[in-house]
């Protein structure tokens, strides 16, 4: 490695188009003047496959290289990139190096194309500055990534987030906006468990109580997407209240208050984003079984998902 570069790992966590890493770095020739990149393929198919099990590979696979990493710039497909990239804020916590997830809203494997060409140099570029959290580096923004959601927007700034969890953005050149970036110390904290005896239940009039118990039966949680409900239906509440007592609950939701549901194994999220409720769930739930314990932890800010 040339002194004073630095060392950039350019790992491929999807890639369904069969372009091998390396042919990032020949066909983006400027990857190679910004820093010394290190090509890693982890998986060949589409975002749309990408499972848990993966999030647990690319973690490890980043805690393995901390010590010869500058930087990590992840490759991702659209789909599914924000429960990847609100996993790893999780599994990876204190983090010492910058984690930029990236990609393209077009084909990956044309790299002629302006989007994808842009949002990697960008992103090797802000690897380079000293940011010790999970971001996102599309268009001309760089987002943190457990408070970022989907644009409704048709624009090359694919996904959006709180204005202060904009930590950069990309004018003449690149801005990092070092006061609203979190600033970590010591040891990364690497975290090699999620728990996926989950239950997602999604609510809508199709909704049936009685075959969700039977569902739910071998579960070791539940994530009710409640999205812009006022309230939940009786029988579920019912369900909720009598068939689960034991069991940990999270109900996401943009109307409902906590103040609504009393059980004590009911949590009423409103501060986080959906992707980043399930994936910290998963978390919490594989590192105790305790409810209050669970309670606790989706309630203290950990990797500066919680958007106030």
């Amino acid at each position: 490695m040339t002194q004073n570069r630095k060392k950039i790992y350019l790992m491929v966590a999807s890639q369904p188009f069969g372009l091998q890493p390396k042919d990032w770095l020949d066909q983006t020739k400027e990857l190679n003047i910004i820093a010394d990149i290190e090509p890693v393929l982890l998986f060949k198919k589409a975002g749309a496959d990408i499972t848990p099990e993966l999030w647990l590979k690319l973690a490890k696979e980043i805690y393995s290289r901390l010590d010869s990493a500058d930087g990590f710039v992840i490759l991702h497909g659209i789909d599914n990139l924000l429960y990847t990239a609100s996993a790893l804020s999780f599994l990876l916590q204190n983090l010492s190096k910058p984690i930029i997830f990236t990609g393209s809203q077009s084909n990956p494997a044309d790299t002629k194309k302006l989007e994808i060409r842009a949002n990697l140099i960008n992103s090797v570029q802000s690897a380079n500055y000293n940011i010790t959290e999970v971001c996102l580096m599309f268009g001309n923004r760089l987002l943190r990534a457990n408070q970022a959601s989907r644009s409704l927007e048709e624009s090359l700034n694919v996904f959006t987030a709180p204005a202060p969890s904009i930590l950069g953005r990309i004018d003449f050149s690149i801005r990092i906006f070092e006061k609203a970036a979190l600033q970590n110390s010591g040891k990364v904290n690497f975290f090699d468990k999620l728990n996926d005896k989950i239950e997602i239940i999604q609510l809508g009039p199709f909704l049936s109580p009685k075959a969700l118990a039977k569902q739910v039966s071998d579960k070791e949680g539940i994530v009710v997407n409640a999205n812009i409900y006022q309230t939940l239906p009786e029988d579920l509440i019912f369900l909720l209240e009598k068939i689960t007592p034991d069991m940990p609950v999270v109900i996401w939701s943009k109307k409902i208050s906590g103040a609504v549901l009393a059980p004590k194994n009911i949590l009423i999220i409103n501060n986080l984003t959906w992707e980043t409720t399930v994936t910290k769930f998963m978390w919490a739930t594989a590192q105790t079984k305790n409810i209050s314990k669970i309670k606790e932890l989706m309630a203290r800010d950990i990797a500066g998902e919680i958007i106030y």
